[in-house]
């Protein structure tokens, strides 16, 4: 049913003539009395009364009427809406991250974005990279934040962050006392490692596949989960590990830990943004991407 249809109906019962709803209009005469034979047929019924001077309602078109003026009212509601879509960051953000980004990074730039957008409702949950991947393309969150590019159709990632990865060390660990270690000294170390699927480990894993060593021949001395737990491994003198520089720079700095200088190619990674390839995006995450990345790109680094 055409919506012009309708606002001509009620033109010509507020006006109380066809004429009178024509010249409110800026239409004909015969088109108003068009519109509304195309109405009665829609119904089969009468829905105007045109036999003395001023045309009133019949039963059938008090009924269309009251529906009429909702129809129309619903349809003004509607439009106000629609332009009011992407101007409004309000509403659910829904995201995941890898430990890396998701222990400090994240909860810093979240809680900066909520101040200026207070409206908006933040989820934030923490897993492997893996697991935030699948997440991201089952839509149980919108958005991710994560240490590696996974090879799945349907995903798009994005740079958002250059970080550095360090070797730590608890203090008075014999390794310490190098003044560095190559790569490939280092790979044969035991070492305690981030479980299956985390960011961390596929940088490590990667770098000695360019290094013809095997991931598999990398001494390993415990798995234990994701980065907060080797870390906390490390922190009670049980060995060494490879974590972001960004978990560990207050604990390096009040000397609970010590970094392990690796010579050549420094251990690097991208925390990368991804999406659903076939989903827009929403209105809060954009404008939260767009608030992440002109931070990141400012002059304050994102752990200060």
């Amino acid at each position: 049913m055409d919506l012009r249809h309708l606002t001509t109906f009620r033109a010509v019962v507020r006006r109380g003539s066809f004429s009178g709803a024509a010249a409110e209009l800026g239409i004909s005469q015969p088109a108003v009395s068009a519109q509304i034979r195309v109405l009665e047929g829609r119904f089969g019924h009468r829905l105007l009364d045109r036999s003395g001077r001023q045309v009133t309602l019949t039963d059938a078109g008090r009924v269309l009427d009251d529906y009429a003026e909702r129809l129309i009212d619903l349809d003004g509601e509607l439009e106000r809406a629609m332009t009011g879509v992407g101007k409004s960051v309000a509403g659910p953000l829904g995201l995941g991250s890898s430990t890396g980004p998701g222990e400090v990074l994240l909860p810093r730039l979240l809680g900066a974005f909520r101040i200026q957008h207070p409206a908006v409702v933040v989820r934030l949950v923490v897993h492997d990279t893996q697991t935030i991947c699948e997440m991201v393309l089952a839509g149980e969150i919108e958005l991710g934040v994560v240490g590696a590019q996974r090879a799945r159709a349907g995903l798009v990632f994005e740079p958002l962050l250059r970080d550095e990865l360090v070797v730590i060390a608890p203090p008075g660990h014999p390794l310490t006392s190098h003044a560095s270690l190559s790569l490939a000294e280092l790979l044969t170390q035991p070492m305690i490692v981030q479980q299956e699927g985390s960011g961390v480990r596929s940088v490590v894993e990667g770098a000695a596949r360019a290094l013809g060593i095997r991931p598999r021949d990398i001494p390993t001395s415990m798995e234990l989960g994701l980065q907060q737990s080797v870390k906390a491994a490390v922190l009670d003198g049980l060995g060494i590990t490879v974590v972001s520089r960004l978990a560990v720079e207050r604990e390096l700095a009040d000397h609970r830990l010590v970094a392990i200088e690796v010579d050549g190619e420094a251990l690097v990674r991208d925390f990368f943004l991804v999406r659903h390839g076939g989903k827009t995006p929403s209105a809060v995450s954009e404008a939260f991407v767009s608030y992440a990345q002109a931070e990141i790109a400012g002059t304050r680094a994102p752990g200060d």
